[in-house]
């Protein structure tokens, strides 16, 4: 069993929780508990949040950088299935029905996160809005996860790649003048382990699709050239 980082002292964010949807609105007292009880720690302190079949006796709030949800092939090869950004809750489901994780839990080096555990739970059970919404963020993660499974299983890597690009794109992406730009906040270890792919294969599908005039890619932004194209690619199973 994976025991998190113990740090001596507890540390105020400098970012405050109220300026992220889930915790908008809340009762101060609420906001104040999770401040006062929580424990500040960063991806550069430590990598491993928890393992899959730990006890599911913490969580943690994300404050920046990503906790990615991972599962380990027999092979060893690491699969990311999904992510946590700024505002989420890894684990949430400790607040609702704790059992054991169902995953490996993994912090970017840039994460910085809040880390609560089960003794200081029950002001965060008590109020109504707030388990609304950690039910409603719960939902979303099984949906991505769903899709996740849908498109490792169903589709070929282009079609992976092009179908998480579309979705990187509608909810990151900006318009260019050459076509929609999405920043590029990870690097293709990440991506590759995200679409469940090698990196040399997620690097030489990339390369082919410059060659080909269908994106441009820069050391941190990626621009799509021809999105009419890339949602053909998409739908090829």
């Amino acid at each position: 069993m994976h025991t998190p980082p113990a740090v001596s002292r507890r540390s105020t964010p400098t970012i405050r929780l109220d300026s992220f949807p889930l915790f908008e609105s809340l009762p101060p007292d609420v906001l104040s508990h999770i401040e006062r009880h929580a424990t500040l720690i960063s991806g550069k302190q430590t990598r491993l949040l928890f393992l899959r079949g730990d006890p599911e006796n913490f969580i943690g709030v994300v404050l920046q950088g990503n906790a990615y949800h991972t599962l380990q092939e027999p092979d060893g090869h690491e699969v990311i299935i999904d992510s946590s950004g700024p505002g989420d809750i890894v684990g949430e489901s400790a607040l609702l029905h704790p059992g054991r994780r169902t995953c490996t839990a993994q912090l970017s080096r840039d994460c910085r996160l809040l880390l609560l555990h089960r003794q200081h739970f029950h002001p965060l059970q008590a109020e109504p809005l707030l388990m609304a919404r950690v039910q409603e963020q719960l939902c979303k993660r099984l949906q991505r996860v769903s899709n996740f499974v849908e498109t490792v299983c169903l589709y070929r890597l282009e079609a992976r790649l092009a179908r998480h690009l579309l979705m990187e794109i509608d909810q990151r992406g900006r318009a260019g003048p050459g076509g929609p730009i999405l920043p590029m906040t990870v690097n293709q270890t990440v991506l590759a382990a995200m679409l469940n792919a090698s990196r040399p294969r997620l690097n030489a599908q990339l390369k082919q699709w410059q060659r080909a005039g269908l994106i441009q890619l820069s050391r941190h932004a990626l621009q799509v050239c021809d999105p009419s194209r890339l949602q053909e690619i998409a739908r090829q199973n």
